[in-house]
C-alpha cells in the first residue's frame, strides 16, 4: 500500500490532477478540500471509492463541468 504524501498514514486515494500522481490518506485529502483544493480527479486505492466520493464531494466548493 502507498503512503500518504503529507503524513505517514496509508494512502486511500491517488490525486490524478498532479503530475506525477500523489497518494493521499483520507484525512489529508479532506484537509486539502477544506483548504480549497477540490481533489475531484482521483483513483481510489481500495474498494471504498463511493465513500471517498461522498466525503470529498460534500466538502468541495468546486463545480463539476457539464458536457
Amino acid at each position: 500500500m502507498s503512503i500518504c504524501t503529507e503524513c505517514t498514514a496509508d494512502a486511500v486515494i491517488e490525486d490524478l490532477d498532479i503530475d506525477p500522481p500523489q497518494p493521499w490518506c483520507l484525512g489529508c485529502a479532506t484537509a486539502l478540500v477544506a483548504a480549497g483544493d477540490p481533489v475531484l480527479n482521483y483513483r481510489a486505492l481500495d474498494g471504498r471509492a463511493v465513500d471517498y466520493a461522498r466525503t470529498l464531494g460534500r466538502r468541495s466548493t468546486a463545480v463539476l463541468p457539464f458536457g
